[in-house]
């Protein structure tokens, strides 16, 4: 997903503009509305998309073979490596 993104040059509009898209989408399949989830959901989107925007910024340097960091529902666990 990371060289998806390379090079791409995602502004902070266009980042504010998806994350509307997948909230109104999640009403429009039927996601659960309770707070609790929305909540976590809005929480994934904003740390995805942010991580997107600064991977996609010219002149991003990365190494495709590490792993990303990964976001969860729960407690975060240490990293194995």
């Amino acid at each position: 997903m990371v060289a998806k993104h390379l090079g791409r040059g995602i502004t902070e509009r266009q980042r504010g503009r998806w994350v509307e898209l997948l909230q109104d989408t999640a009403d429009v399949v039927g996601l659960p509305d309770d707070p609790e989830f929305r909540s976590a959901f809005a929480g994934y989107l904003e740390w995805g998309t942010r991580m997107a925007v600064v991977l996609s910024a010219p002149g991003a340097e990365t190494n495709l073979d590490e792993p990303v960091p990964t976001w969860g529902w729960g407690n975060v666990r240490p990293w194995p490596g």
